[in-house]
């Protein structure tokens, strides 16, 4: 198991960076990594909401919430044959918008054990690549 945390400041409420940010579904608005994503429970999204997802380079999920505590923080652990993917989101005011903080722990299954150092470094590379796009993305909307 490995943990690692990234952030990043959205010049946009707390409010708009949770609303677009915490359904995985608006993912595929700002990466191409998500190739496709199904939610498999009725409307509105909150604790239990189940979806399907697929990301590039990794088998299908099913992404189940944990917490869903708008306009603050949600919770989500993704469940595949390799890996056990659990997410922390907490959304902070500052004085000019928010601060966006992501705790991943990543806990690889069976012989993908071996490779934990490995995808340490991906994930966090990626993590870091989606939040900057993920920033752009709810600040573009926040203008308009």
């Amino acid at each position: 198991m490995v943990t690692f945390h990234n952030q990043i400041d959205i010049e946009a409420p707390p409010e708009a960076v949770f609303d677009d940010l915490s359904d995985v579904r608006h993912e595929q608005r700002w990466s191409d990594k998500l190739t496709s994503v199904e939610l498999l429970t009725p409307e509105p999204i909150g604790v239990g909401s189940r979806l399907r997802a697929k990301w590039s380079g990794a088998p299908e999920n099913e992404v189940v919430y944990r917490e869903f505590d708008r306009p603050r923080r949600w919770i989500t652990e993704s469940r595949s044959w390799m890996l056990v993917v659990e997410v922390l989101l907490e959304v902070e005011p500052t004085g000019t918008g928010s601060r966006l903080l992501s705790t991943w722990t990543l806990k690889p299954r069976g012989p993908v054990r071996v490779l934990t150092p490995m995808l340490k470094k991906a994930f966090d590379k990626d993590v870091a690549e989606n939040m900057r796009s993920a920033k752009a993305h709810v600040e573009q909307l926040a203008r308009h």
